[in-house]
């Protein structure tokens, strides 16, 4: 069965790469397009690339997963003991191969994470190092590994894309200078600008990962889409994931770390933070289409398997139990509460800023709600009942906090109060009974209705 094997896992690996050379690696061009082509048809087709970029990202990560789980099984498939003879390691396999339930926030991107922490415990330290260093596409986006092990897959594929990237950046600047007219030149400057902008990403997450103490637990080479920890995820009894909304890109990583290393040392020595952005957020450029739009739940439901997965993951990773509360910004809090069904690992739920959720979080008396004074998009009930209305939710004072974008900020009264929640200490948060503005309008809008219904004495009441 080697021969075989060995045979799929190579096809798939040439398959894998040449689509991600025709597609992901210039989302701008337009594969089999002549030199120089331009007008209203030509930036269509490109619109088409980018979202088949947005789209076939996840598709294109898991093939690689899977191209280098095969290449690796044909690689040790010999009768000397090793991590293909193991039963575990087939366990992970199958578990990888069966379909998952089609319920909200069903882990559909891979293995099932307990298979693979029930396998990777089973090697030895020597086949572990193996798998890091000369698999890192597998081992670095495999949920079930521990965080030590996934953050130093990921650097070595942090590494190769950005010189990678740059390698491509200088062959264009090289052909940019060799243009043959201004259709070819305009072509390359296209194709430069999206090679650019991939640098750009994967720079912003050198940078957020460059902090003692920060671990790199998912990575996108394509996207820049990535998972970031602050603090020791495998051994830190309390650990939050915080999961962006709108407009989130992996540009932002660098500040939202900084505030959750704030958030972290805020809530305990023992606590650790994850910054999620390991999801194709809404953004104003897919505004109009339905499987992008922010004014739609599909977004958030692509991304629930996910992040499931990866909540299952780290549990399931460590020597011993934590406490893990799932944090939510925005539209991140619908995609939290699309993956909470399948996530009986989370304990505490944060919803800040929410425009409403579907379907509510279970989690009686554990979940938290805030909605700071000018936010416009809390109370709007557009994606289901208002959280902070259900019955048994906590509100967090956010006192201090202006707008939707400042929940986090360091000092500021609800960044106190989520550190509370996610250290385990709610007898530490401060309550909020003050209404948001969305709650402000209902409330006058329902006292208008009364006094028209039934006007109070003395009122002046004119009559057509």
């Amino acid at each position: 069965m080697t021969a075989p094997l060995t045979e799929v896992a190579a096809a798939l690996g040439v398959a894998v790469a040449a689509w991600e050379r025709a597609v992901l690696g210039d989302a701008r061009a337009v594969p089999g397009a002549p030199p120089g082509w331009s007008g209203p048809a030509a930036e269509s087709a490109r619109a088409a690339g980018i979202r088949l970029l947005e789209r076939g990202g996840g598709i294109l990560d898991r093939a690689r997963r899977l191209a280098a789980v095969l290449a690796d099984v044909a690689a040790t498939a010999d009768p000397s003991p090793g991590p293909a003879q193991d039963a575990r390691l087939a366990e992970a396999l199958l578990a990888a191969a069966r379909p998952g339930p089609a319920g909200p926030g069903a882990p559909v991107d891979g293995p099932a994470p307990t298979a693979v922490a029930h396998w990777w415990a089973g090697l030895d330290a020597a086949e572990r190092g193996r798998l890091v260093a000369e698999r890192p596409e597998l081992v670095g986006g495999l949920d079930g590994v521990p965080a030590t092990d996934r953050d130093r897959a990921n650097r070595h594929r942090l590494a190769a894309a950005r010189s990678e990237a740059r390698a491509e950046e200088a062959a264009l600047d090289v052909a940019r200078e060799h243009a043959d007219g201004f259709g070819d030149l305009q072509d390359l400057e296209g194709r430069l600008a999206a090679v650019r902008a991939r640098l750009g990403r994967l720079a912003a997450v050198d940078a957020a990962v460059a902090g003692p103490g920060h671990d790199l637990l998912d990575l996108d080479p394509a996207s820049g889409r990535a998972a970031v920890a602050v603090g020791d995820v495998d051994h830190a009894g309390h650990v939050g994931v915080f999961v962006p909304g709108f407009t989130a890109r992996p540009e932002d990583l660098p500040g939202r770390v900084a505030e959750l290393d704030a958030l972290a040392a805020r809530a305990s020595p023992g606590t650790s933070v994850v910054a999620w952005y390991d999801y194709a957020a809404p953004q104003w450029s897919g505004i109009a289409d339905p499987a992008r739009s922010v004014l739609g739940t599909r977004p958030a439901t692509d991304a629930a398997g996910r992040l499931t997965s990866f909540l299952t993951g780290m549990s399931a990773a460590r020597p011993g139990p934590v406490h893990l509360t799932a944090i939510g910004h925005s539209y991140g809090t619908l995609t939290v509460a699309q993956a909470l069904p399948a996530a009986p690992a989370v304990d505490d739920v944060v919803l800040l800023g929410s425009p409403g959720v579907t379907p509510p979080p279970d989690r009686p008396g554990h979940v938290w709600v805030g909605e700071a004074c000018g936010d416009p998009i809390a109370d709007t009930g557009w994606f289901g009942a208002d959280p902070s209305s259900v019955p048994g939710v906590h509100r967090l004072d956010t006192r201090g906090s202006r707008g939707h974008e400042g929940y986090l900020r360091p000092g500021s009264t609800s960044a106190a109060g989520v550190a509370a929640v996610v250290a385990g200490r709610p007898g530490d948060v401060v309550g909020d009974r003050a209404l948001g503005v969305g709650e402000w309008i209902v409330h006058k809008l329902r006292d208008l209705a009364r006094w028209a219904a039934e006007p109070p004495p003395g009122s002046v009441v004119i009559e057509k």
